[in-house]
């Protein structure tokens, strides 16, 4: 059972006749999506699971590795379905911010901010 898709209730998300979608994919998956979110200054940890908004990331993640590993050759079809599913993957993963996602953006001092004042 992965962190954003399980194979069993995520069942008809990972539908597709021409891939099997297994555990290992899921595992791929949550990587993808915490790296994306590290990347971009979000904790993992902070984020309420389920998100429809990172179940969908990683669902088409797991489409696009299970694509790539059943690929037989440079030109089968996986291949660009793998493509597909890698660019919106990776739109959405640009989109993504704490809005979002529903997170409050973090207050005090931080990295950029600066308090003004008379002194």
């Amino acid at each position: 059972m992965g962190i954003y898709l399980d194979l069993i209730t995520d069942a008809a998300a990972l539908a597709d006749p021409s891939i099997t979608i297994d555990e290992q994919h899921l595992a791929s998956a949550d990587v993808f999506v915490n790296l994306a979110l590290q990347e971009r200054g979000i904790n993992p940890a902070d984020v309420t699971v389920p998100n429809a908004v990172l179940k969908t990331i990683a669902e088409l993640w797991a489409k696009r590795v299970a694509c790539v590993e059943g690929a037989i050759g440079d030109n089968s079809p996986l291949i660009d379905k793998a493509k597909q599913y890698e660019s919106q993957a990776k739109v959405l993963v640009s989109m993504l911010n704490r809005a979002a996602l529903g997170i409050a953006e973090p207050t005090g001092a931080a990295f950029g901010q600066i308090n003004l004042g008379r002194g």
